[in-house]
């Protein structure tokens, strides 16, 4: 390895890939687009109601629970114990002599990049459910924890789990109670009983609050109006979302979400954890206990939607959420890697791979592909597809990638955006192709 490397001003050595790593990464970047292309796909109210749009059967409504227990927000969360691992792999270079200056100047100029990137990719690239300035926006506060022991970062995870938990009770706990008011009093009135005015304003607003999961037809045409008109109907739109999920609470709240994620996925690079070091009972372990947690409390929480008719009331197992998705998400970790310990060189983990590698190009490629599909920049089919049909398109996509992959790797060091990445990142431009001896991968991010 030349001194310049040692130095910190190229990509790190073969040794600090982990194709484990690179795997689960493939599996996150594969498994988020199976929410992302909803939204891509269908009129927003298709993620909290399957009854409003997505397709009115039985089909599409098991692949909206599915996705939601499974799947909804777990890969999210994959994705941010992937970035926790990379801070640990990335931050590990400042043992070198010159190291810890350089290693910081290096690693908040790659995190403000990724910021950057998450800008762009939100509002030039029709993403308003970015999720790169969020790790952006929580990659620049991580940096020092990287030192902390891993019982202290677990303990902080724990006490940020707690507080978002508690703060969606006080979210929903006024909400149910409106609801349950509201029917109460609509109960009366069906008896005969005459409301007083302060009664009959409270049914109204409740009536008005539970519309917002049932949108009129107009509603639903206009939104597929603007995701399908011209170019500046199209952008005008999206720069309306993002600006709305923008908002500071928000921004805290989302933040807060992945920092939380980042600090287990440090402590499980300590312990060996996600990088498929431990044993297969471990892992066998780990996949019960927290799936036993998880999908119990998903299950639960979507069994009372679906009985509530999608009305906000009594969801309050949502006040769950957090500790079902974190749950549900270890124990993704925990089956993942106990199908590694057995298949790790078959072609599909092989793929994932790959995919991994690539995981910032496939992420923005999905966007890409996405949008000339469905909205009005391309063949413009939002809305006009079922959820079912939706998912075909998806693994059409999928496979896609994992074959574009594999062909691309094959012939170059990382992907074309990692690439540009590490060179905006070191400052100089690094090797691209690969050298017919084997290339070094570098770091994982």
């Amino acid at each position: 390895m030349a001194a310049e490397d040692q130095s910190l001003t190229g990509a790190g050595p073969a040794s600090a890939r982990i194709d484990a790593l690179d795997a689960l990464r493939g599996l996150a970047v594969l498994g988020i687009f199976v929410i992302n292309i909803i939204g891509f796909s269908l009129p927003e109210i298709a993620f909290s109601n399957p009854k409003a749009a997505g397709g009115a059967d039985a089909l599409n409504y098991s692949l909206w629970t599915l996705s939601t227990v499974f799947v909804e927000g777990s890969m999210r969360g994959l994705f941010s114990l992937m970035f926790g691992a990379g801070v640990m792999l990335f931050t590990a270079r400042a043992l070198y002599p010159d190291g810890p200056i350089r290693i910081a100047d290096l690693y908040y100029r790659r995190t403000i990049w990724l910021l950057l990137f998450g800008i762009i990719h939100a509002l030039a690239l029709l993403m308003p459910g970015d999720i790169l300035q969020i790790y952006g926006m929580a990659g620049l506060v991580i940096f020092p924890f990287r030192i902390l022991k891993s019982p202290t970062l677990i303990a902080i995870a724990a006490a940020i789990l707690a507080t978002l938990t508690l703060l969606t009770y006080f979210d929903e706990a006024p909400q149910t109670e409106r609801g349950r008011e509201a029917l109460s009093l609509e109960a009366k009135a069906e008896a005969g009983q005459t409301l007083s005015p302060e009664d009959l304003d409270a049914v109204s607003a409740w009536r008005e609050e539970v519309a917002g999961n049932w949108p009129e037809e107009d509603e639903l045409k206009q939104e597929i109006t603007n995701r399908t008109g011209d170019i500046a109907t199209v952008y005008a739109s999206n720069a309306e979302t993002v600006v709305a999920y923008s908002d500071i609470v928000g921004l805290i709240w989302w933040t807060a979400d992945a920092f939380m994620m980042m600090l287990i996925g440090m402590a499980f690079y300590r312990w060996r954890i996600i990088t498929g070091e431990r044993s297969a009972r471990f892992y066998a372990m780990l996949a019960i206990g927290a799936y036993a947690i998880g999908l119990t409390l998903r299950i639960v929480a979507v069994m009372q939607r679906w009985e509530a008719d999608f009305s906000p009331i009594l969801w309050s197992w949502a006040t769950f959420d957090q500790v079902a998705r974190v749950a549900t998400t270890l124990g993704h970790v925990g089956l993942f890697f106990l199908i590694w310990k057995w298949a790790a060189s078959s072609l599909p983990l092989r793929a994932l791979t790959a995919a991994g590698r690539m995981a910032l190009s496939n992420y923005i490629g999905q966007t890409v592909i996405a949008n000339l599909i469905f909205s009005g920049i391309g063949l413009g089919l939002y809305g006009s597809l079922d959820r079912a049909h939706v998912y075909l398109v998806m693994i059409a996509i999928w496979s896609f990638q994992l074959a574009f992959s594999l062909w691309w790797l094959a012939r170059f060091r990382f992907g074309p955006l990692e690439w540009g990445w590490r060179c905006l990142t070191y400052w100089r431009r690094q090797p691209f192709r690969k050298a017919k001896a084997g290339a070094d991968k570098g770091i994982a991010v």
